[in-house]
């Protein structure tokens, strides 16, 4: 029989972030970090600067450290893949140096393009978890590549879709979804928004919430408004996000375009993305190319939102599982359409609104239409810690 080696008492885990720009990975991270610390864990991030979710990741019970890392991009020039070479030894000694002082125990990569995290577990002997956040359609050989270091540098893989896991070899791979924060996404969250926004309790109010990149579909959206206008002539469309650096001309040609439009609110940047998913009768996530998974159709779900999201990769993935445990649904928690189809996005919004008007009282009595549960890091961060006999021979000061 064999005997599991003794329980850590606070084992120790050193994330590395590389990009500080509050978008899906780091949202994701800071809920995969609460869970960690409520199971006993003490979790270290490591980030390229001070990030702007700073405050929400201190509240997850986070310790932030900054540490030079580049992003790594295949739309960047060779002179910024040259700085990414020369950096990198550097970015890698710097993060084993950490990992060393704060006594690491597991070092985490949060992104399948994150490519520090492998060699600084590799020089510090410590065992590796690779967080696959992407699906890889850019560059084939990037693919390769990440396939290969992921096979032989990771003792687990955490896939967040079977979309995400699929294009992996399966020998090291988990999949484990994220979950939206049920303190912040709830149907209880609906009434502050629209009053802020000055938006009509009573307006069919459709909605869409990301960063604004070329594969995000926003355009197709905007070309689908005018024909749900012409089936509702009462509703209205909020978007809000920030663009994705590199990306400020799209976003802003993307804005003129939605400012000569009746009806549509551009809003931006947000910080009450929560109030505004729990206003929307219905939000929308349709992306050009799929998703690897879709952190915001989870966060609408939870607030009791029906969603249109793409027949591809994780959104189809989130809907139909969504669809499964949703018998006691008062309607169906969404549908999926073809990418770059403004006349099927059309007309699922349209039919996934209300046939009256919308209210705060109906909004707040929505149920939620996904289940949030406990999530599955802490068992695999768990099965991966050195043995007893492994530390006694590696105590680190």
């Amino acid at each position: 029989m064999t005997v599991p080696p003794a329980r850590l008492e606070h084992p120790r885990l050193l994330s590395v972030q590389p990009v500080a720009d509050g978008g899906g990975s780091e949202r994701a991270l800071i809920g995969l970090i609460r869970e960690m610390t409520a199971s006993g864990w003490d979790c270290h991030v490591a980030l390229p600067s001070p990030p702007a979710l700073a405050d929400e990741y201190r509240d997850a019970g986070a310790t932030l450290h900054v540490v030079a890392m580049d992003r790594l991009t295949t739309s960047g020039s060779p002179a910024r893949w040259l700085r990414y070479a020369l950096g990198w030894p550097r970015s890698v000694v710097a993060l084993a140096v950490l990992a060393r002082r704060v006594g690491a125990h597991v070092v985490h990569s949060n992104s399948l393009h994150c490519w520090y995290g492998w060699a600084a577990a590799l020089l510090t002997g410590r065992p590796h978890v690779w967080h696959a956040r992407e699906i890889v359609f850019q560059s084939s050989l990037a693919l390769r590549l990440e396939r290969f270091l992921a096979r032989n540098f990771a003792r687990r893989v955490i896939a967040i879709s079977g979309a995400v896991a699929a294009q992996l070899d399966q020998t090291n791979v988990v999949v484990v979804t994220d979950e939206a924060d049920p303190v912040r996404f709830n149907p209880r969250r609906a009434g502050t928004f629209r009053r802020r926004e000055g938006i009509s309790d009573g307006v069919p109010l459709i909605g869409s919430v990301a960063r604004l990149d070329t594969w995000k579909g926003f355009d197709t959206l905007l070309d689908a408004f005018p024909m749900i206008k012409e089936r509702r002539g009462d509703a209205e469309l909020v978007v809000a996000g920030p663009a994705v650096p590199g990306k400020e001309l799209y976003a802003a040609n993307l804005e003129s375009v939605a400012r000569s439009m009746p009806d549509v609110h551009w809003l931006g940047p947000r910080s009450d993305v929560a109030e505004i998913m729990a206003d929307c009768d219905v939000f929308v996530q349709v992306s050009s190319e799929p998703e690897p998974f879709g952190l915001v159709i989870v966060e609408a779900l939870a607030c009791g939102t029906p969603v249109v999201a793409g027949n591809a990769g994780g959104p189809a993935e989130i809907l139909a599982a969504t669809a499964r445990d949703d018998s006691k649904a008062f309607r169906a928690p969404g549908a999926v359409v073809p990418p770059r189809d403004p006349g099927c996005l059309a007309a699922a919004a349209v039919g996934l609104l209300p046939p009256g008007p919308s209210s705060t009282e109906q909004r707040r009595s929505r149920r939620a239409l996904r289940d949030v549960g406990a999530g599955n890091f802490e068992a695999v961060f768990s099965s991966v810690l050195p043995t007893r006999s492994f530390r006694l021979r590696h105590r680190w000061r």
